[in-house]
């Protein structure tokens, strides 16, 4: 089992308490206002249920963008926001204030507690940590939110939204306080698990929101002090195995590197060091890229639906447990590098892609498994125009996605795997865009019911993007200097791509940032936060007009409008609370 103490589920103020660990169980009927908030282990019980509601995997915004796409709108409105559909009755995001809730209970009631005052201290930082947290994803969403820090009796007058500029410095303060108490680090064992938010993991959630906000003094600073700290780097592999080798040498074909003057070693353990992240037991907070972890173990109720089930294409799902309920479109890969680390090429149009496309198509539809994977490693497939697209590209788009033709020969259906993709499919287990994921997908998932789900942690902040935030902030403050490339370059040494220029403007390095966040940070949930924070001319280049899949099927035409920078408040958030009738976001 893992050292640290799982999810706790609470109704109401408390209700069954049960961890992973010790299966310590309180029964139902044996909690109440009257017998709990007594003893250390009760508010050990109450934390625990903040964790088990941070935020993991947020991958689901990204599909609002124009880096991914759902073909099922019972998945989510994720169709309206990017065709600028959505308002009060069909909105997107969660207007929801559980987590703030559960930690004000926990504040309000811990000292109640017979417990050790500087665990109890520390405990508090941490029930302020979720909070923040919180409101950090509630004003990305929504812009003014009220700022809720007691207990409210359940026929409390209604609240009126805080000022976007109060809540932001209120998320910026309590995040800046409790990293001045919490630890660096933990000893482990009972109330001191491994996994627990630390100081550092609070200045690194500090920087995303000063980033975020603007506030570029502020992100340099905090990502500074988590980069400064040596506690952290970015997680590499030693060696390749066996499945891994197998598609090492099928890479010849996708990029010359001998011609190109590439290290084929560098660039080949980069692939699996940035895929490898995510998997087995790379993917704990003992991972040194794990700044912030959300901690999941193999149980009916403690895995996570998105990183399989959702994420694959049935094809290549264990016993085709797949659903395609997100997939990356056509723009993200355009979006990808070429081999250089520097170019990014023309975009063809999507005429041009489906004739190339359907050439290939034509002589591989029909064949069976044996001659598809012939075919598709083939010096015929490889010579042809559509395949060009994707010779010489980023590293990281090799783990990150199945295109047309690519093997995995680690996908969790088994080996030899090839991506077959139909481009007139009917069936909605299948990617309609063309792609779907591999990155951040289980490869050991676990069988929950019906289908299955991963049952890996997730570094809700890995310090790959406390780097990329140090880079673009320190850019703001002081220019392209070393400190910015040396950032960037830790991040390009490690998926094994060139060094950064040593020569770009302010513009120029903006634009490269830009793109290099949108490529390593790609499925992580930033996407939705980024090209808001970009700007209406950003968003009105990247949220408009089709998006195709190769042959040609339309996936969705964007539709950008200035109003959707904030979500809609709910219609059943107003009907609750009158205040916000005369207060709606801009544009609903």
């Amino acid at each position: 089992m893992k050292e640290f103490i799982k999810y706790t589920a609470i109704i109401g103020v408390i209700s069954a308490c049960i961890t992973s660990c010790n299966l310590d169980v309180i029964p139902p009927d044996a909690i109440s206002s009257e017998n709990f908030w007594k003893t250390e282990k009760d508010a050990w019980y109450a934390l625990n249920t903040s964790y088990s509601n941070m935020g993991g995997v947020d991958v689901a915004d990204e599909i609002a963008t124009d880096n991914g796409h759902s073909q099922k709108p019972w998945e989510g409105n994720f169709e309206l926001v990017q065709q600028n559909g959505i308002g009060p009755s069909t909105p997107f995001g969660s207007y929801w204030f559980d987590p703030i809730r559960i930690a004000n209970t926990f504040l309000a009631n811990v000292d109640k507690c017979d417990m050790d005052d500087a665990i109890r201290d520390r405990m508090k930082a941490e029930a302020r940590f979720f909070r923040a947290f919180a409101y950090l994803d509630l004003t990305q969403y929504y812009g003014k939110v009220a700022i809720i820090t007691t207990v409210l009796d359940y026929d409390a007058p209604n609240v009126a939204r805080n000022s976007v500029e109060d809540v932001r410095t209120f998320i910026l303060g309590e995040l800046e306080a409790v990293a001045g108490i919490l630890p660096e680090s933990y000893s482990g064992g009972f109330l001191n698990e491994g996994g627990r938010i630390t100081s550092m993991g609070a200045h690194a959630l500090r920087a995303r929101a000063a980033l975020y906000f603007g506030n570029y003094v502020e992100a340099e600073k905090s990502a500074a002090k988590v980069i400064g700290s040596g506690k952290y780097s970015l997680f590499r592999i030693g060696t390749i195995s066996d499945t891994q080798a197998q598609e090492v040498a099928e890479m010849d074909k996708y990029v010359d590197f001998t011609s190109l003057g590439i290290d084929k070693d560098k660039f080949i353990k980069g692939m699996y060091s940035y895929e490898g992240l995510w998997h087995g037991t790379n993917a704990s907070y003992k991972n040194p890229e794990f700044v912030v972890t959300k901690e999941f173990t193999a149980s009916i109720d403690h895995v996570d639906d998105y990183r399989y089930t959702f994420l694959l294409s049935k094809h290549f799902a264990l016993e085709g447990y797949g659903t395609s309920s997100y997939a990356p479109m056509q723009d993200l890969i355009d979006s990808y590098w070429d081999v250089d680390g520097k170019t990014v090429r023309s975009i063809i149009t999507a005429n041009d892609r489906k004739a190339a496309y359907d050439t290939v198509w034509g002589k591989a539809k029909d064949m069976d498994a044996a001659a598809f994977k012939a075919f598709a490693i083939s010096d015929e497939l490889m010579n042809s125009d559509f395949m060009k697209e994707y010779k010489n590209r980023d590293s990281r788009l090799y783990v990150s996605y199945m295109f047309p033709f690519k093997g995995w020969h680690s996908s969790p259906a088994g080996k030899d795997m090839y991506y077959k993709f139909d481009p007139k499919s009917t069936d909605g287990n299948e990617s309609i865009t063309g792609f779907c994921y591999r990155k951040m997908v289980s490869q050991a998932p676990f069988r929950k019911g019906w289908y299955s789900a991963a049952p890996e942690d997730y570094p809700t902040v890995r310090y790959a993007e406390v780097l990329l935030t140090f880079a673009e902030a320190r850019l703001m403050n002081s220019g392209y200097d070393a400190e910015v490339q040396n950032a960037l370059n830790d991040i390009r040494d490690r998926c094994g791509m060139p060094a950064v220029p040593t020569s770009l403007s302010k513009d120029q390095a903006i634009d490269f940032i830009r793109i290099e966040r949108r490529i390593e940070l790609a499925a992580e949930g930033h996407r939705f936060d980024d090209i808001r924070r970009y700007g209406s001319a950003y968003c009105q280049k990247h949220m408009n007009g089709p998006s195709t899949a190769p042959g040609g099927r339309l996936v969705v035409t964007k539709k950008w409008d200035d109003r959707l920078m904030l979500m809609p408040i709910p219609t059943s958030a107003i009907d609750k609370n009158k205040l916000l009738k005369g207060d709606q976001n801009p544009g609903y």
